[in-house]
């Protein structure tokens, strides 16, 4: 089963996440397609664009199906060292997080796992070496491959679930709203999170 990863937040906002999310093509195409059914969207599904309504029904419509998520969260590690660049640091964090959901997720696929990563954040040098280290964790028998998130159902649902984990981590008057839309797939194991503590170490954090 594939895995498609997407990426909310950043250094300058005070969180960062990413999310793994482990679906069929073909479930993911079927969900969005009905999500653009029942709302009239069109164009491209991006979790900043949509409200709760609208999110929440995307979560319902995922419902129970054969899919699951991973969602890397850094908070405390955002800040950068005095003189460092920021840059910089955004992207180290970035790697980690993905290294972090991608080294969560591959021991529940058969190992020979396609990993999505979307490509619209950073420069292809960046991206490039992400990629190799993501190869490096999957293995031999599976893929690597940066992809632009419009053609591809499975990055956009991953960007709605890190948006979602992105506004549940911000405190603002939508911070308990979130919550309560993502509480059930905490609660059943659908989706897994994963605070970064420390650039090369992440806690599992399975509590809601």
């Amino acid at each position: 089963m594939p895995i498609y990863c997407d990426e909310s937040g950043g250094v300058g906002r005070g969180v960062m996440t990413l999310a793994g999310l482990s679906i069929e093509a073909a479930d993911a195409e079927k969900t969005l397609a009905r999500f653009r059914e029942v709302t009239g969207l069109t164009g491209e599904l991006k979790g900043s664009r949509i409200d709760l309504a609208e999110r929440a029904l995307l979560f319902e419509l995922l419902g129970d199906g054969p899919w699951s998520a991973t969602v890397g969260i850094a908070i405390s590690v955002l800040t950068p060292a005095q003189g460092s660049d920021r840059g910089d640091h955004d992207a180290a964090i970035y790697a980690a997080l993905l290294q972090d959901v991608i080294g969560a997720m591959t021991p529940a696929t058969d190992g020979c796992v396609n990993v999505f990563i979307d490509d619209g954040r950073y420069g292809p040098d960046t991206l490039a070496r992400v990629r190799k280290d993501i190869a490096t964790i999957i293995g031999p028998c599976g893929t690597a491959q940066l992809e632009l998130s419009h053609r591809l159902p499975g990055l956009q649902i991953a960007d709605v679930i890190a948006n979602t984990f992105f506004n549940r981590a911000m405190v603002t008057e939508r911070q308990a709203r979130m919550a309560a839309i993502v509480a059930p797939w905490l609660e059943s194991g659908k989706i897994r999170m994963l605070l970064l503590s420390d650039p090369a170490k992440s806690e599992d954090k399975n509590a809601k």
